[in-house]
């Protein structure tokens, strides 16, 4: 089978599954104990969070904290930094199902929301998000990735447009397709809230992490027995957290840069020397997209018909964010202007660093076959 809907979830890296069976099965003792062992995996749980915070490019002050999932890091760095107070939270038309519902959450709370429409690529209109804000702003919510078009955010950007318009208002970053990818210099647009998920750069699944800028500022919404400074309470998940460890001794996010760039060029050169050329095809490409997610859209054909081919001939590919994958229609596509024959003929292609050259060429031809024989079959 050739994989290649990595932005659902990724293989776990060789360090990272031994560690995940160590930790299983030898040092396997509560963090929390008084005794000896569980210091020590208190410990290496610490080691951990300053390696990431390293990663981030931010210094370690009890600021990473760890969750069950990146939704539950986002719905935390939201619902924990919610006050009576707030007037007006923003967000862009494009988040995952995570932010995106827990903003409808918040409108329901009473709570102004905005949610400000994507350019043609799939990334915030900048224009627009600046209309959007003014003192009244408590809570800005923008993704670095897109997990359905591959866009990259200018954060830097919206970083300075936050400063002079709401330099009040708390900024939470979803890094979830970013992280491992692209740069995720935190010091460049220095977020209040950044969300990671372990699986989907090579660490296990039921494991998240959010960076807090200033811990002092949020609130739980789990309580329980104190753990990670008393903002997320429950046992440590410490063999996951010692997986991520591994995974993040292993990432080197210039090289898996460079890396999946290049299976990108290779999978849509060969997709469009093989597909028919009476199929009208859309791909976003260019400047601004990450280098590990293609968008394509086969004009007249369906998308989830497609996928369904391409299972049987031993390619998985995705429709779309795995999150959302069964409910109709693409809210972020229709945003950005698709009509609905280019959101209903949509496929999502996803690469990771144990994607090999040959994965990619067979991917493209096994799409390419498919999309020719559907497009022959309804005519």
């Amino acid at each position: 089978m050739i994989f290649l809907d990595n932005a659902s979830t990724t293989r776990l890296s060789g360090r990272a599954a031994e560690n995940l069976l160590h930790y299983s099965t030898t040092d396997f003792y509560n963090p929390s104990a008084s005794y000896y062992a569980g210091f020590q995996n208190a410990k290496q749980i610490m080691e951990t969070k300053a390696l990431l915070a390293k990663h981030l490019n931010v210094k370690f002050n009890n600021n990473i904290i760890f969750t069950g999932s990146a939704t539950e890091a986002t719905n935390l760095a939201i619902f924990g930094s919610v006050r009576t107070s707030w007037k007006k939270a923003v967000f862009s038309a494009g988040e995952h199902p995570s932010v995106y519902n827990s903003a409808l959450q918040l409108k329901a709370r009473g709570i102004e929301v905005v949610f400000v429409d994507l350019d043609k690529t799939g990334a915030i209109d900048l224009e627009k998000l600046e209309a959007a804000l003014d003192e009244d702003v408590n809570f800005i919510s923008i993704m670095h990735v897109s997990n359905e078009t591959g866009a990259v955010n200018n954060l830097e950007k919206i970083a300075e447009i936050k400063a002079k318009k709401c330099p009040k208002a708390l900024f939470h970053v979803d890094g979830v397709q970013a992280f491992g990818k692209v740069s995720t210099n935190l010091e460049t647009f220095k977020p209040d809230f950044y969300t990671i998920s372990a699986h989907k750069f090579h660490g296990p699944k039921g494991l998240g992490a959010l960076y807090v800028k200033n811990p002092a500022k949020l609130l739980p919404i789990i309580h329980g027995g104190g753990q990670e400074y008393n903002l997320r309470s429950g046992t440590e998940n410490l063999p996951a957290i010692m997986a991520l460890k591994g995974a993040l001794e292993e990432c080197d996010a210039w090289q898996n840069q460079k890396l999946l760039k290049t299976l990108c060029i290779y999978f849509k050169t060969e997709l469009k020397s093989r597909l028919n050329p009476e199929i009208p095809m859309k791909i976003l490409e260019g400047e601004g997209f990450a280098p590990h997610i293609i968008s394509i859209s086969f004009v007249g054909l369906k998308g989830q018909v497609l996928q369904n081919m391409c299972d049987q001939k031993g390619l998985m590919i995705s429709t779309g964010s795995a999150c959302s994958s069964k409910k109709m229609g693409n809210r972020v596509l229709e945003n950005i202007g698709y009509s609905k024959d280019e959101v209903l003929g949509n496929v999502r292609i996803s690469f990771s660093r144990y994607t090999s050259k040959e994965d990619a060429l067979e991917g493209a031809k096994i799409l390419a076959e498919c999309a020719n024989e559907l497009w022959r079959n309804t005519r």
